[in-house]
């Protein structure tokens, strides 16, 4: 590592941790649109948050021995943590998809900078290819931001 006081362990914790909460926040969004074709885009997100934490809880276990252990106290973004009536009205909505936005953008730029601190290239790889895919995200919730956000405004000029 390039940095001797950085803890790769408690990143990759808080990194879990952190797809973990975001394939539940997406879940609970997917269960809670009317819409077949934006249900089925938002459990593409929730299974590629999965993939994330299944790729890194196995990093988990490869570099340090043991298995990721989840610790239902750590809440990475308190934001995230949502019940199913928030998605009740369009301003819920988009306050929530906000949410995921800036969740996505975070998380953007902690895999980018863990990219920094590490030392083999497989390793910096792997974390520069979730900031990527986290940069993607990041853009189908500002189109569906955009698109929701139209629909508010069509129906307040009606």
């Amino acid at each position: 590592m390039a940095d001797e006081k950085f803890d790769l362990k408690g990143a990759l914790s808080y990194a879990i941790h952190a797809e973990i909460q975001a394939n539940e926040f997406y879940k609970m969004w997917a269960q809670n649109t009317q819409k077949p074709a934006l249900r089925k885009e938002i459990e593409e997100l929730a299974d590629w948050e999965e993939t994330h934490r299944n790729t890194l809880s196995k990093y988990y276990l490869e570099l340090f021995g043991e298995p990721f252990a989840a610790d239902p106290n750590v809440i990475v973004d308190p934001a995230l943590r949502v019940q199913a009536d928030e998605f009740k009205d369009y301003y819920s909505q988009l306050r929530l998809i906000s949410t995921a936005y800036l969740s996505e953008l975070r998380a953007a730029e902690f895999y980018e900078n863990l990219s920094q601190k590490v030392e083999p290239n497989e390793t910096k790889q792997m974390f520069q290819d979730l900031a990527n895919m986290e940069r993607g995200h990041m853009a189908f919730i500002r189109k569906k931001y955009d698109e929701l956000r139209g629909e508010l405004e069509g129906r307040l000029m009606l």
